[in-house]
């Protein structure tokens, strides 16, 4: 469902907070390395260069916070982008904030209200659970960003109603981690399948491919991303 954004504009250029083991180094210019991800990317096969090439430069950025991004996938599960915006402004406005509204504002809510603006059943309780679990310190943007990718999917996976894609959105779109596929995500399978072959049920063949595109699996998502929708989405 989610899609970074792809801008003709020039993004502006900024230093990297974070620093992990599949996210860029804070020493050096993203942006530098953001195009040396995409040159490496082109020399591993002409079909990636050619969708690099008809792309254009990346321009995959964060979008938020943990929470934030959190918070935002929860809402986004299973829906298109434009659905999952519509949902997010709503729980704003709900909320009488500007952004995301903090665990405390969330968690004063009634869950009725939640229910009235369409945030199904499931989706509220997570959305409270998750609020609880930062107000409590079991979790925190602080925490997750001293992670390692495989303990912040762990921790963030702990909580009911967080999967493996709503994990995977907050350590791309949020910690900058860059070695990230997520299987899950249908936009990126029927994307696998139109320019690689693999049919884009079979989850097991599309991981073991992807595995050569290490460390620079969320570079390469991006760019199939942004072929299939324009990249209009989260921003």
């Amino acid at each position: 469902m989610v899609s970074p954004k792809k801008s003709g504009k020039k993004v502006r250029t900024r230093r990297t907070i974070v620093s992990g083991p599949s996210s860029p180094s804070k020493l050096e210019d993203r942006d530098i390395l953001l195009k040396k991800a995409a040159v490496w990317l082109r020399k591993k096969d002409p079909i990636t260069r050619k969708l690099i090439d008809s792309v254009g430069p990346c321009a995959l950025k964060t979008i938020g916070a943990p929470y934030q991004v959190l918070i935002k996938s929860v809402l986004g599960q299973q829906l298109s982008v434009k659905v999952a915006l519509t949902f997010e402004r709503r729980l704003i406005a709900l909320a009488g904030t500007k952004k995301i509204p903090s665990p405390d504002q969330i968690l004063r809510i009634p869950n009725g209200e939640l229910r009235r603006i369409g945030v199904s059943q499931a989706k509220t309780e997570t959305v409270k659970r998750i609020a609880e679990a930062y107000k409590s310190g079991l979790i925190s943007d602080s925490k997750l960003r001293k992670l390692d990718d495989s303990a912040a999917m762990e921790l963030l996976c702990s909580l009911k109603g967080v999967g493996p894609w709503t994990a995977e959105m907050v350590l791309i779109f949020a910690l900058d981690r860059w070695d990230h596929f997520s299987i899950n995500d249908l936009i990126l399978r029927k994307a696998v399948e139109k320019h690689y072959g693999i049919l884009k049920d079979d989850k097991k063949e599309i991981q073991e491919f992807l595995k050569s595109f290490s460390p620079y699996r969320t570079v390469l998502s991006w760019y199939l991303w942004a072929d299939v929708d324009g990249g209009d989405g989260w921003g």
